[in-house]
């Protein structure tokens, strides 16, 4: 049998980004799918600077955001018509280096994370092929493979996966699965303008019970409708031209489209309450399905694969124990849980169809609206809470690191994930303890300890001064200090709120902890080799 570290099942989304980022760290990965083709039917159109901060991590995301527009927020209309409510992105700047929200075309998208994958010789694509069977042994999982008829059973250390809905490796783990009661037809149409008309400036929620629906602009020309399903129709009957036709016409006139793409489908609200059976583990949409109406379902498989990604290869590679794959589902199931239950509550906003329950909820969230701003997609989003990162009531823990523009040693202007590298990262913000590291006291000695046996990257920023295009780097005790220059006060400001002056950094960029001094960031670090089970050279604290 051939022998992979990793086989993905599944090539969409969550699939490719999760087998670019192993790719990287040098995984033998081979990755299948039973379409032989890119899906080519509407599915996911939004997303977040989350999102393209991990594929930013993967190489790609500056090609992509080519080919994607901002998001101009959503405007909710009641029953008369009138605006109950706004969900607009978070304004600038921008924490995480990219637009808060953005719309792009599926299939170009994923047409491009599959090329990238093509750098890669230690990469197999096996589109085309199906997942029978996987049974466990002592170190590795044995997958049966299908196609065109013909059968192949190959070895890996991890199956994962990654194959949507109708998951075949959700089947193997056997889960239970918590329903959230939201089960509705919906009618997806892509178009394309061919003449002027008249259309909403940005994205319009019309929560009319004689007919909901979303309007949402994609890049180009491209635009989008989702119309429900009534409960006195069919949704096959959406399959007729005219019938749809008829309907897309009480949003739009339809004389100034070119139709493109329809699809029906059955949305869904639930969540797999185990992600993990020994060497398998589900992402995506295999382990989680949400409505549309928060524009997160691609999002939450992309943190699932960037979760996921770097706490297989610090098993796998770096031999930190097998128990740390738990805080996977541990960090991610109640996260996507909450997720998931928002976007529920936003469908049931849109698609209201009685009339006197409609015209309560526009009474009450106007009234909301007038005591306070709605919020922003941002601001909806919870932190992890659980899992891989630093006990409460630690500050920032479980949120995404800011990412400002930097002036690098070199001179050279760059987002800070590019300094940061690939693993954990150590942060000093805008304060003198990595230049008295190797104060007499000996607690630079320790703090680069602790540094070298997590693996950790120390890295200085500091505001910039006049005329400072950036620092040189210089050197802590024995091992390097990288020193940078927030160019936009982006980080330096947000730890100035915070009042923190370090943090501890994981590698797909969520915060593990934040301290007020050095040797506070030691403790987090310490705690950090402690549950990685990684030793140092030297003790990483001197016990007295």
């Amino acid at each position: 049998m051939k022998r992979y570290d990793v086989v993905i099942a599944g090539m969409g989304p969550t699939g490719v980004t999760l087998a670019n980022l192993l790719a990287r760290r040098g995984w033998r990965v081979l990755i299948a799918d039973p379409a032989h083709e890119v899906y080519p039917l509407p599915r996911a159109i939004t997303a977040d600077h989350e999102v393209m901060r991990t594929f930013q991590a993967i190489g790609v995301a500056d090609e992509v955001a080519q080919e994607c527009v901002p998001h101009p927020g959503s405007d909710y209309l009641g029953v008369d018509g009138g605006l109950i409510k706004t969900f607009y992105p978070a304004p600038p700047p921008h924490p995480l280096g990219w637009e808060a929200n953005f719309l792009f075309y599926q299939p170009r998208l994923e047409a491009r994370l599959r090329r990238e994958l093509e750098r890669y010789p230690n990469v197999e694509q096996r589109p085309g092929t199906s997942l029978v069977d996987a049974a466990e042994n002592a170190d590795s999982v044995v997958v049966v493979l299908e196609r065109d008829g013909e059968t192949e059973r190959v070895e890996a250390e991890f199956l994962v996966g990654c194959d949507g809905a109708r998951s075949r490796t959700r089947s193997l783990v056997e889960p239970t699965i918590t329903d959230l009661d939201f089960d509705e037809w919906w009618v997806i149409v892509d178009a394309n303008l061919v003449t002027d008309t008249d259309l909403p400036p940005r994205a319009t929620q019309y929560c009319r019970p004689s007919r909901p629906g979303s309007f949402i602009i994609g890049p180009g020309s491209l635009r989008r409708w989702e119309i429900k399903v009534l409960p006195s129709e069919d949704p096959q009957d959406f399959k007729d031209h005219a019938v749809l036709r008829r309907v897309l016409s009480r949003f739009v006139d339809v004389d100034a489209l070119e139709i493109a793409r329809v699809a029906v489908y059955r949305f869904h609200a639930l969540v797999v309450d185990n992600w993990r059976r020994g060497r398998v583990l589900l992402a995506g949409d295999a382990a989680h399905q949400m409505p549309p109406f928060l524009g997160q379902g691609m999002c939450a498989g992309i943190r699932d694969a960037a979760g996921l990604a770097w706490k297989l290869d610090a098993v796998a590679k770096r031999g930190w124990p097998e128990h740390v794959l738990d805080t996977y589902e541990a960090e991610m199931r109640p996260h996507v849980a909450e997720v998931v239950g928002l976007a529920k509550s936003f469908g049931e906003i849109i698609g209201e169809l009685d009339p006197d329950r409609a015209r309560a909820r526009d009474a009450r969230l106007r009234e909301a609206r007038r005591l306070r701003p709605d919020p922003t997609r941002q601001q909806v989003i919870p932190p992890l809470s659980a899992g891989l990162i630093a006990s409460p009531p630690n500050v920032a823990a479980g949120t995404q690191f800011p990412q400002p523009w930097v002036r690098d040693a070199s001179g050279d202007r760059v987002r800070l994930d590019e300094v940061l590298g690939d693993w954990f990262a150590v942060v000093s913000i805008e304060n003198d303890d990595a230049s008295r590291a190797g104060a007499g006291d000996g607690s630079g000695r320790f703090f680069e300890s602790a540094c070298r046996a997590l693996g950790a990257r120390h890295v200085a920023v500091r505001r910039p001064t006049g005329g400072e295009n950036g620092h040189t780097a210089s050197r802590a005790g024995d091992a390097a200090v990288t020193e940078v220059v927030d160019l936009d006060g982006t980080l330096v400001d947000w730890a100035s709120r915070l009042g923190i002056s370090w943090a501890v950094v994981r590698p797909d960029r969520y915060v593990y902890g934040t301290a007020t001094s050095q040797g506070a960031a030691l403790g987090l670090v310490e705690e950090l080799c402690l549950r990685g089970e990684v030793l140092a050279s030297e003790p990483v604290v001197e016990r007295h």
